[in-house]
């Protein structure tokens, strides 16, 4: 589906989840959010550009919390809260942001974002107290400060009691238990022959401080399992492979699905059934897992 039932058409998608039976994701063009039912018949817009108050101006992420929706405009430097319908409610300035998977727990936002002072990688933000935000969680050391905040991003989502940190540019995947915030143990599934191949390719560029490459896409969990966006680096780039670990009662690599079309850039997974974006055609593809 390249065309929303509102006949327009999109550019790109970021970060796209379900619930409840529809599919949420921002529009890059547009920027705004959209809710889209599963069977792609019905959408709503949720938020406006524009410079006022109740406007956004450059949104990168948003989570979801009973009916309400919140954004992250980072253009405006705050969290702006609607209805589902698009009624707006309120917002918050904050100085943290994170344009990686988020999610909320107990009301309390957690967020993959690098602290230099702390050399924590995961901030804590209180939904109800909006001033208290505190951090904790391992980083990786690269041996360079500017290295050490922009390779530092995590996606961080949320299974029962514990949670995972996804890295997108380390073969590492990390969980914690929700209650303590401790770091429980490490996955390295760098013995995958795509993740071996990428590790190869990157190992093989001249080191600059100011930019690194990213393999993992983007990352959801579901029913248990976690399920990874893999990008192949080198000569021909490709982002169609998607790598299925089993969280319980270890870490086991389970599947390795190859989508369709070449390069993806989100997805989420509902049913045993991938909505994903094509990069390439700027559409949504609905593919059954096999």
């Amino acid at each position: 589906m390249d065309v929303l039932p509102d006949s327009t058409f999109m550019s790109d998608a970021i970060k796209m989840q379900i619930t409840e039976n529809h599919i949420y994701f921002l529009e890059r063009t547009s920027r705004q959010l959209i809710k889209l039912n599963t069977d792609f018949s019905i959408n709503t817009r949720i938020g406006e550009w524009g410079i006022g108050p109740h406007d956004l101006t450059e949104p990168r992420n948003f989570f979801l919390v009973n009916d309400s929706v919140y954004i992250m405009d980072i253009g405006s430097k705050s969290i702006k809260c609607f209805l589902a319908d698009n009624n707006y409610i309120y917002s918050f300035n904050t100085e943290v942001f994170s344009e990686q998977r988020i999610f909320t727990h107990n009301n309390f936002l957690y967020m993959g974002s690098y602290n230099r002072d702390l050399k924590t990688s995961i901030s804590l933000l209180n939904l109800t107290n909006k001033k208290d935000i505190s951090s904790f969680g391992e980083s990786f050391d690269f041996n360079h400060s500017l290295q050490n905040i922009i390779k530092n991003k995590r996606d961080l989502l949320k299974d029962h009691e514990y949670f995972y940190a996804v890295s997108d540019n380390q073969p590492i995947i990390e969980k914690y238990d929700l209650i303590n915030k401790e770091k429980l143990e490490s996955f390295n599934y760098s013995f995958i022959p795509i993740i071996q191949k990428n590790i190869e390719f990157i190992n093989s560029k001249p080191d600059s401080p100011n930019s690194y490459t990213a393999f993992v896409r983007d990352s959801y969990i579901d029913n248990g399992e976690l399920y990874l966006l893999i990008s192949t680096q080198g000569d021909k780039f490709l982002a169609n492979t998607i790598l299925r670990i089993k969280l319980r009662p270890n870490f086991e690599l389970n599947t390795i699905y190859h989508l369709p079309g070449n390069i993806y850039s989100t997805f989420c997974i509902e049913n045993d059934t991938f909505y994903a974006f094509n990069s390439e055609t700027a559409s949504i593809e609905k593919i059954r897992q096999n």
